[in-house]
């Protein structure tokens, strides 16, 4: 969010690299290539990641005229992951266990006469432990929705700069890797360096800049 609406706290990248004469179907392509993949209850993964319009988030699929503006190119950046209330877990978990221990109890009741020798109290291994775990957090999966964040991204073609909508470091690594798989193009964080290369300046004054020292003002301490 952020770019259409509400925050205006962003960071800003620039794009190394040039897109290609026809970059408006060919970007258009690739967002839908890595467009994003919805949760599956059954599934085994926990978070997935991918891009969708920054208008409509649910939408399926990228066209034309809601990722090109002029100069610029808008999408988003979609988190969903599961966040299942533990409460409601832990007493699935205590109802399914008390359920099927009465079940173990007789089939090791049954064990005991055919064998004529005393048995261990029936408990449940760790491994129908997690079978029950599993079973109760798929119930709650399909009567859930997945959390879902949408971080919005404004790309300036013509100034080769980018404008994410987060200052989350761990978010900035992770868009930048899917930017790169999903473009083919390195992303730089935006730094003073960076910005006067952008603006024009030339070599020596680059050097210059590298070699300077910084300039700390000093205050004289009244007596």
């Amino acid at each position: 969010m952020g770019a259409l609406e509400g925050s205006l706290t962003f960071k800003t990248f620039y794009v190394e690299g040039e897109p290609p004469d026809d970059f408006h179907q060919d970007y258009l392509n690739r967002l839908n290539r890595h467009f994003f993949e919805p949760l599956s209850p059954v599934g085994e993964e926990e978070r997935t990641v991918g891009w969708v319009p920054a208008q409509d988030p649910i939408a399926t699929e990228f066209t034309r005229d809601q990722v090109f503006y002029n100069q610029y190119i808008v999408f988003a950046m979609r988190i969903d992951k599961w966040s299942l209330p533990s409460a409601w877990v832990k007493a699935m978990m205590r109802k399914a266990i008390a359920e099927r221990l009465p079940e173990l109890e007789a089939e090791e009741a049954k064990k005991q006469t055919e064998e004529g020798k005393l048995r261990p109290k029936a408990k449940l291994s760790k491994a129908e432990k997690n079978k029950i775990k599993l079973e109760v957090t798929t119930d709650l999966k399909h009567k859930i929705l997945p959390t879902m964040k949408t971080i919005d991204v404004v790309w300036n073609i013509s100034e080769r700069k980018l404008r994410l909508w987060t200052t989350s470091s761990a978010v900035c690594e992770e868009f930048a890797e899917m930017f790169e798989d999903t473009f083919g193009l390195t992303l730089n964080m935006d730094n003073p360096f960076l910005m006067a290369k952008h603006l024009g300046l030339s070599e020596k004054q680059l050097e210059a800049m590298v070699d300077a020292e910084p300039w700390i003002p000093a205050y004289d301490e009244e007596n």
